[in-house]
């Protein structure tokens, strides 16, 4: 399982850092890829079969970069995401994200990464429904033991920014798709993650939002320097990123 400041969300820019009120956010430099994967393989075994759904995948991320991992459905690229992300462990293999091994962390060392240093974004945008836009965009700072004032302060900027500024006590349930998806991706960097990581993010949305959501993720990568990977089976769409990759059969072609 995307030029960046063109295209605005209802006339107006996005994701542009105020000149006064915020400090520009700068990362890490790192001259090593930021993500690093060698002979990752994944093996799915049931009493009868063996399903190898990732195949001695080798692969270099750098930070900072869009990465667009394209292919057909089954043909391995969300479980390569999954594996990235360290929300599936491989069957053989190595991951090193930020010099750290991913592939050898416990659980609990899993979660932390997962909750300081990347952000998610879904194709079914995966909100809780019994909060509303500002909770859900503030949840992962609750999570971090962000106070209640700070936690709703920055969802609210954010939503602002975002062109949601009159939906923040809305839940899900009363927003559109291409506004849930906005949600969604706020939630994902109000932490000011290194990474993104994003699975088929505009498949459940019409042209127009798809668009703009693929603007957003563009503009995240280049104002931020936040490396986004984006799993999607949307060839056009992702002649936007800064690279592509291929996958087929669970091999990169």
């Amino acid at each position: 399982m995307m030029d960046i400041n063109k295209a605005p969300i209802m006339n107006q820019p996005i994701m542009k850092e105020p000149k006064m009120d915020q400090p520009k956010i700068v990362k890490p430099d790192y001259k090593e890829p930021l993500i690093l994967a060698r002979n990752l393989t994944k093996v799915y075994k049931t009493q009868k079969t063996r399903l190898r759904a990732l195949a001695a995948v080798d692969i270099d991320i750098y930070q900072g970069e869009f990465v667009a991992i394209v292919g057909t459905s089954g043909s391995g690229k969300t479980t390569l995401l999954s594996l990235l992300a360290g929300l599936e462990r491989p069957s053989a293999g190595r991951i090193v994200i930020m010099g750290r091994g991913i592939h050898r962390m416990t659980e609990e060392q899993l979660v932390d990464f997962r909750l300081r240093d990347a952000g998610f974004i879904f194709q079914s945008f995966n909100l809780f429904e019994i909060l509303t836009a500002q909770e859900n965009v503030a949840f992962p700072l609750m999570a971090r033991g962000v106070g209640k004032q700070e936690r709703m302060e920055r969802a609210k900027e954010l939503l602002t920014r975002f062109q949601l500024g009159k939906h923040l006590h809305h839940k899900p349930g009363e927003l559109s798709g291409g506004q849930q998806q906005r949600v969604s991706i706020a939630r994902a960097i109000i932490g000011e993650p290194s990474i993104i990581f994003a699975d088929e993010p505009t498949g459940n949305l019409d042209s127009h939002n798809a668009d703009q959501i693929i603007d957003i993720l563009r503009d995240i990568s280049k104002s931020r320097g936040t490396t986004v990977l984006m799993v999607t089976h949307d060839v056009e769409r992702a002649t936007h990123a800064d690279r592509i990759i291929k996958i087929e059969d669970g091999r990169i072609v």
